[in-house]
């Protein structure tokens, strides 16, 4: 079984992407050519071309499981997801999502659109999208290591949160969502508090160490070759 993630990434990593697709296809038509002739397949016939085939079946799975040959969108960026978790330090058991995290799809809070992905004036550079089908096993180790990766970084996130506010803006929002008269909206911001710099600092670092789903499969797309 499989389970599917479509990811926002750049054009530029998609083209690299497709081009180790089509050179792992190449390399695993080549070895599958290669295969057929040690056994000797043109030459069967029935029950003995039958077993040889099977051969050729198994010893291809294998050797695609262990990622030596990759010639699909899922088996390029399913070994280079694997590998991205090696060099995280994420490749290893986690616990269970807790059921509130398992049943509120989404990002985490702190997590901003795209925020890997823009330039010096704030334009989107993940206009691309890719559609990708990993193992459940890997799937679930992905998901679990992002969330218990962020945890520490959520949580106080949280905090930071409630001791600070979303400030002026965050008080202009809920007036506008409460349908407060103009004045007392522009009144009620101008008394929020501020955080002060260091606030804001210490709020982006934590921003920083959270990590998503989509961070590890754009890291594996960029790593894809």
């Amino acid at each position: 079984m499989s389970r599917s993630f479509v990811v926002a990434v750049n054009p530029a990593d998609l083209v690299t992407l497709e081009a180790a697709v089509t050179a792992g296809r190449e390399a695993e038509e080549a070895w599958l050519k290669g295969a057929r002739e040690r056994e000797g397949i043109p030459g069967l016939r029935g029950r003995r071309l039958s077993r040889a085939r099977e051969r050729v079946r198994t010893e291809r799975a294998r050797l695609r499981e262990s990622g030596k040959l990759a010639g699909t969108v899922d088996l390029v960026v399913t070994r280079a997801v694997r590998a991205e978790l090696r060099s995280r330090g994420m490749d290893r058991d986690w616990d269970p999502l807790p059921v509130h995290a398992a049943s509120a799809p989404g990002r985490p809070v702190g997590a901003g659109n795209n925020r890997e992905g823009t330039d010096g004036e704030g334009r989107t550079l993940l206009t691309a999208r890719v559609t990708v089908k990993l193992p459940d096993d890997l799937a679930e180790r992905l998901v679990r290591g992002c969330y218990w990766t962020s945890a520490p970084a959520v949580k106080a996130l949280w905090e930071w949160a409630e001791r600070w506010g979303d400030g002026p803006i965050g008080k202009l929002k809920d007036a506008a969502r409460s349908g407060a008269p103009a004045g007392l909206a522009m009144m009620a911001a101008a008394f929020a508090e501020r955080a002060p710099a260091d606030a804001l600092r210490e709020r982006d670092r934590l921003r920083a160490e959270i990590v998503t789903t989509g961070d590890v499969l754009r890291a594996a797309v960029r790593r894809a070759r």
